[in-house]
């Protein structure tokens, strides 16, 4: 029986493999009083904590998701909060600033009328870790009843010692009162003159001037002299404390990470070197403590990049006096002037132009010729150089190397297409190998371009007794022709050696070669031998690989070590982290060697495999699940 089936037709994508590691940078994490993470960079799907700087409380989680930074968990960080700072008995406290009690505020404390404050601290600032200091002390002042004089002695010991309590404190009502005074604390830390000299107690309504010495200013203030005066409650109208001059952490001033670089000393005269936000840049590469703050003001300005000056170019729209990182603008060659299509220029973050060409009127600018000379030029030697005109150069000595083009071309635009060539250095060739056979008549390490050797073969093979050599660009342009009537020497084997096996008349017959190590032999022959006159085509040696930084191309791991692997030879290489090579999830390349060149067949990629095998099953599910509902 059959039955009947609906086709549904249905398609299924494939996801690309990630072909690209894509991380997340620290600079781009940019909240408000938080402290920097650790790593300068993160992976796809890795996780990231930030933290608020001290003082602060809140939290983000951060997950790097194709190059950006998406936020799990978001508690934006704000100034830890203190309980209440606590009452003290016959006074009261005001707050400095602010209406709450959080991190970095402070409130002071002031005894009622009739009290004096007996702690030697009257105010509480709210830190990291609480209230710092203890509540103040407010005790009766001692007083002398104006009429006290005009009793008698008699009556004056009748007057009875009396307790009572008020806001849990005892005071004493005494025959004897005290003066209400003031002392200076502090008469020599950071104090250049006080006036009057010598007087460290003041009575109420006394007034004492102090001047401060050169790295010493008051507390909270900018002033290093002034008069304090001693009030009735027996207290200063102001702390008279000289405090050194310290500068405060630019928070505000788009320093990038300011609890850092300006931790430690922030004395008067100290030098801290720092960096700027993104998108800002350093005013000086070290600033220093003043008594106007951090010099010089402002630590960072913003980049910007002034009007373009562009020869033969007018901007469309008009100049500015400056312009914003990732400002773009057009202009336009004047009429003549190449090219004709407007053109668009962007300031980049350096503060730089990016985009430019320059209008030109096709003529291609002479140029400075650096030991060199023109040997041809078509149509001519001389300028004006006109779009198609060619010019050929060789160096003014020949002992000189050539570096560049030996035939430069104008372009329609004005340029040419290669810059002009130098000449420079000495061209030489070292001595010739294979000395065994031959007496030079010029011994020297080095010789001369286009330098001739003589040279004269040595017995037995000095069939031709003679010959020369010249140096041509750095080369010899031939070998020794040295032979006898039996055979010529044994040839030379570049990175190896040979040993005598026969001879005969004392010329050679036959040798066996060896190659250095590390290189390797290209043919297992013990013997090599000479057949009538004439010798055996010798073997190679193949050079050795050196694993390097080329590796790192491929995002494959540089050994710890130096590593050589010979000829044929494979060595295995670990990915870097989170790479691999997208094939059984391997976590590794074979390379090889081949005569000194490393062969790399496959570089490491970016671990996608796993997160593309979920994605893909999830997806044939659903198709599944659509075709059998439908």
């Amino acid at each position: 029986m059959r039955v009947p089936v609906q086709i549904i037709s249905f398609s299924c994508f494939l996801l690309p493999l990630c072909k690209v590691k894509v991380r997340c940078l620290r600079e781009d994490i940019k909240y408000e009083n938080t402290e920097p993470v650790e790593k300068a960079s993160y992976a796809d799907g890795e996780t990231v904590r930030v933290n608020c700087i001290t003082g602060y409380t809140g939290l983000y989680r951060l997950k790097c998701e194709k190059g950006e930074w998406k936020k799990s968990i978001e508690r934006p960080c704000a100034k830890r909060r203190c309980s209440h700072p606590g009452d003290t008995p016959n006074g009261d406290f005001k707050l400095i600033e602010g209406t709450e009690y959080v991190f970095g505020t402070t409130v002071v404390y002031n005894c009622k009328k009739g009290y004096e404050m007996a702690s030697r601290i009257n105010h509480r600032t709210c830190r990291a870790q609480g209230w710092d200091n203890v509540v103040p002390v407010c005790e009766v002042q001692l007083f002398l009843f104006n009429h006290l004089d005009r009793l008698h002695l008699r009556e004056k010991e009748r007057i009875i010692q009396s307790w009572f309590i008020s806001s849990y404190h005892y005071f004493y009502i005494i025959m004897s009162c005290t003066e209400v005074t003031c002392e200076l604390k502090s008469t020599t830390y950071g104090v250049k003159k006080i006036k009057p000299a010598g007087t460290t107690i003041f009575r109420a309504g006394e007034s004492v001037e102090i001047t401060c010495s050169e790295k010493h200013w008051f507390f909270g203030t900018k002033v290093t002299s002034r008069s304090f005066t001693c009030k009735d409650n027996g207290e200063w109208d102001y702390e008279p404390v000289c405090a050194e001059i310290t500068c405060e952490t630019p928070y505000d001033q788009h320093v990038y990470y300011p609890s850092y670089y300006f931790s430690g000393d922030k004395k008067l005269g100290a030098i801290k070197s720092y960096s700027c936000e993104s998108g800002y840049r350093k005013t000086a590469e070290e600033v220093t403590c003043t008594r106007d703050g951090w010099t010089p003001k402002p630590l960072c300005a913003e980049m910007m990049c002034d009007p373009p000056r562009i020869p033969n170019a007018e901007i469309v729209g008009g100049q500015r006096i400056n312009y914003k990182i990732g400002s773009r603008i057009e202009y336009k060659c004047r009429s003549g002037f190449e090219p004709e299509e407007p053109v668009q220029i962007t300031c980049d973050s350096q503060g730089q132009w990016t985009g430019i060409q320059q209008c030109t009127d096709g003529i291609c600018q002479e140029q400075e010729l650096k030991n060199t000379e023109i040997l041809f030029g078509f149509p001519s030697f001389t300028s004006p150089y006109k779009p198609g005109h060619i010019l050929v150069f060789r160096c003014t000595d020949d002992n000189m190397s050539f570096f560049g083009q030996n035939a430069i071309k104008c372009q329609t635009d004005g340029r040419w297409n290669y810059p002009y060539p130098q000449c420079g250095g000495t061209v030489q060739c070292s001595q010739p190998t294979n000395l065994q056979f031959v007496t030079l008549s010029d011994k020297k390490t080095e010789y001369s371009n286009f330098e001739i050797l003589t040279y004269t073969c040595n017995k037995p093979y000095n069939e031709i007794p003679r010959g020369v050599l010249m140096c041509q660009n750095g080369k010899w342009n031939g070998t020794f022709d040295c032979k006898s009537k039996i055979c010529p020497p044994p040839p030379y084997l570049q990175h190896g050696d040979y040993s005598i096996n026969s001879t005969k008349d004392e010329v050679i017959t036959a040798v066996s070669y060896t190659c250095q190590s590390y290189y390797v032999i290209t043919k297992q022959q013990d013997v090599y031998k000479c057949v009538d006159g004439k010798w055996e085509t010798p073997p190679k040696c193949l050079r050795p690989c050196e694993i390097d930084d080329i590796v790192k191309k491929y995002n494959l791991q540089l050994p710890k070590e130096k590593v050589y692997i010979r000829h044929a030879e494979k060595y295995r290489l670990n990915c870097s982290d989170g790479w691999n090579t997208g094939s059984k999830m391997k976590a590794y390349v074979d390379v090889s060697c081949s005569n000194g060149n490393l062969q790399i067949d496959k570089s490491c990629e970016y671990n996608c495999f796993s997160l593309f095998q979920i994605l893909f099953s999830v997806y044939i599910h659903i198709c599944v699940f659509v075709f059998f509902v439908r």
